[in-house]
């Protein structure tokens, strides 16, 4: 019997390696998208790409060629990898600058510049970034400016607008916050430009508010009465029953350092 068994499991053997998948006929065009889209569709992203990007090397200029490099975006972005998703959305418009999905390439390319620095607990609990390197939000806006200027009728280009208002109070933040590192140190001059530059180039954003009374305070320390009148009318006008009014409409600022305190913390780099 061991004599009849052992022929019968080389022949079993060799019809396994008959049957290996490397042997099969290759899939047509048609047959590599369709695994692809049924990949995306079951959210298996990272198997998806691997199939598009197969489907790109195989049939560069096939009759799904431009549909899997809109998909493979796509796929990319719902993987969570945003700089490839920037990638494959740059190398697109790139390939194919008259394609009539421009604006969803250009959507795509906002939304992972949008989300480049979120981490983990950013999308847990509400976070603010104003205090962060706010370099690829100012791409993502740059990426929704340019979508509603060519395509203003686009159905991406209301929410592109929405988030563009939400990257432009985030970045005025960032000056107000900046603004407030230099008054605290003792740097009031510096503190004052940044003021200026939120009131200046982010009108209409509630970053402003603060921005006034902070131009009060530098005007007043620099001995500058006429520009800090000034500034404390356009605040009285335009917010009345701000926060940094007092009752007889003084600029309050409770963090506001007194002039020892400023150079206190200047000398000892913040940290009495």
């Amino acid at each position: 019997m061991p004599r009849l068994l052992w022929p019968l499991l080389c022949l079993l053997i060799l019809a396994g390696c008959a049957a290996n998948p490397e042997d099969r006929p290759e899939l047509t065009e048609a047959d590599q998208y369709r695994e692809a889209r049924e990949s995306i569709e079951s959210k298996n992203y990272l198997t998806a790409i691997d199939q598009l990007k197969e489907l790109e090397a195989r049939f560069p200029y096939g009759d799904y060629a431009e549909q899997s490099a809109l998909d493979l975006i796509y796929a990319q972005y719902k993987s969570v990898d945003y700089p490839a998703t920037v990638v494959a959305a740059q190398r697109f418009m790139r390939n194919h600058p008259a394609h009539p999905r421009m604006d969803y390439a250009l959507y795509m390319r906002g939304l992972a510049n949008f989300n480049m620095e979120k981490g983990l607990f950013d999308n847990m609990v509400a976070s603010d970034r104003s205090s962060k390197d706010m370099a690829a939000a100012k791409d993502a806006f740059r990426d929704f400016e340019r979508l509603v200027s060519r395509f203003p009728d686009s159905e991406y280009a209301p929410d592109a607008r929405a988030r563009m208002v939400h990257i432009r109070n985030q970045l005025a933040r960032q000056e107000l916050h900046v603004a407030r590192y230099y008054a605290r140190r003792g740097a009031i001059v510096a503190s004052l430009n940044r003021a200026q530059y939120v009131v200046k180039h982010y009108q209409h954003t509630p970053a402003v508010e603060e921005s006034l009374a902070i131009m009060v305070k530098g005007y007043q320390r620099l001995e500058l009465p006429k520009q800090a009148e000034k500034s404390r009318a356009v605040l009285a006008l335009n917010w009345p029953n701000s926060t940094f009014l007092d009752d007889d409409k003084h600029v309050d600022l409770a963090w506001w350092p007194d002039e020892d305190n400023g150079l206190l913390s200047l000398l000892t780099f913040d940290l009495l």
